[in-house]
């Protein structure tokens, strides 16, 4: 939430510090859970080019 009040406020400043922490929290919590961030980037590739729609509709079909 904090990320995207700092968005929208303007402050770049602001906002990188909130990015750093949302990504470091990610980080943690892809460790509790035993997710490694090339999971995730692979995740990020494969939707690559696809639009948000078709992406979601893919996912409802697994």
């Amino acid at each position: 939430v904090e990320t995207v009040i700092e968005a929208l406020g303007g402050d770049k400043d602001a906002l990188a510090s909130e990015s750093a922490d949302l990504l470091y929290h990610l980080l943690v919590l892809w460790a509790d859970a035993g997710l490694k961030p090339d999971d995730v980037w692979a995740k990020l590739a494969a939707r690559q080019g696809t639009s948000g729609l078709a992406e979601k509709a893919a996912r409802l079909k697994e």
